[in-house]
């Protein structure tokens, strides 16, 4: 299972770099295949890859399309219907990440797009354009998610709690802090 996590600071103060690498070095052991990030203003994503399907191997996370920028763990399961249902035409369909289905699904769909998505998955997903971060992950919630508010900040992790602690500074959440969640909305 790869690992994802991201702070966004909702008062629009800059996110200092050092705050986002502590969170994914927290999650380096989940990323065999490296880590990687992606940071703007008060917005920062990030990545620890492991392949686990044939066309995880083209992948590079956090990828950005535009206004748009997701991180994932993903695997889906109804990649032919999906593909069919947003009526693509790429010429080589078998390089075709799950992330690129999803970031072609939030364009379509918006914020209804995980209804459409089965299989296993939790992403983030920084709409610059509508200056929104949009969390989900899938309905039975195989993939763990883990969201902190705290002055301001936005802190997410999935897998383990302790880098959303690192990157709030403290030891431990409280349980009205921090929620595993099956469904998250758009922050």
């Amino acid at each position: 299972m790869s690992a994802i996590a991201g702070i966004f600071h909702r008062d629009h103060c800059p996110l200092q770099p050092q705050q986002l690498e502590e969170m994914i070095q927290a999650l380096a052991h989940r990323g065999p295949q490296g880590c990687h990030s992606w940071l703007q203003g008060s917005i920062g994503l990030g990545h620890c890859l492991l392949w686990t399907t044939p066309e995880s191997i083209h992948e590079t996370l956090p990828l950005q399309q535009e206004t748009l920028v997701i991180t994932a763990d993903v695997r889906l399961d109804n990649r032919p219907d999906l593909i069919d249902q947003l009526d693509l035409q790429d010429p080589d369909l078998s390089q075709l990440t799950d992330s690129q289905l999803i970031l072609a699904a939030y364009q379509r769909w918006g914020k209804s797009c995980p209804a459409y998505l089965l299989g296993d998955f939790a992403f983030a997903l920084w709409d610059g354009k509508q200056q929104q971060l949009f969390c989900a992950r899938d309905h039975f919630g195989v993939k763990p998610f883990f969201l902190s508010c705290h002055r301001g900040a936005v802190c997410f992790c999935h897998g383990n709690q302790s880098p959303v602690n690192s990157a709030r500074g403290s030891q431990s959440l409280k349980p009205s802090e921090s929620w595993r969640l099956s469904h998250l909305n758009a922050l």
